[in-house]
């Protein structure tokens, strides 16, 4: 069995970092929590196992594994490289909003809201550019944002180091 794209990334970054940095990432916390949010780059119901939120069902098992944290109303994760927003409706079942760059989103705290946030780098919607979500705590909303950055000479850059061409084709294509 040949060796995956995912297993040469994953040395040629380990050999791009210091004894000292690889250690500061070890001890950083899977997890963490502010006030009524929760911030996790997977799924929260198994933070190490690296789960990614896809669904519904999958946004789900992550609010239900805070059921006992009444106080979170918010969970943000990543992993998927795609934005999305899931919210607990009027029923038993989560719902899925399909957010819009820019577009505020009411987010009250009576509900209880994952998002998906997206990625900074290697998007996999089709849209080349950078993607983040803004919660603003006070006007209690949510705003996801698309960046456009050259895409091109960081896909130039990645082949230039020997890296997988997946990797530089994915950027280039948003996928």
């Amino acid at each position: 069995m040949g060796t995956s794209w995912e297993d040469l990334t994953t040395a040629w970054t380990y050999h791009q970092l210091t004894d000292q940095q690889r250690a500061w990432l070890t001890q950083l916390p899977l997890t963490a929590t502010m006030d009524s949010i929760f911030l996790v780059h997977a799924a929260a119901e198994a933070p190490e196992k690296w789960h990614y939120v896809l669904n519904e069902l999958m946004a789900e098992r992550s609010l239900r594994a805070l059921s006992h944290e009444p106080v979170i109303r918010y969970v943000f994760g990543g992993h998927v490289h795609h934005q999305s927003l899931y919210y607990q409706g009027n029923g038993q079942g989560l719902m899925q909003f399909t957010p819009r760059a820019g577009v505020a989103i009411p987010v009250s705290p009576h509900r209880r809201w994952i998002a998906t946030v997206g990625s900074v780098g290697q998007p996999r919607d089709g849209d080349t550019r950078a993607n983040y979500a803004l919660l603003d705590v006070p006007a209690k909303t949510l705003t996801f944002h698309r960046v456009s950055y050259d895409h091109r000479a960081v896909a130039q850059a990645i082949r230039d180091q020997g890296l997988p061409e997946v990797l530089a084709d994915r950027l280039e294509r948003g996928r």
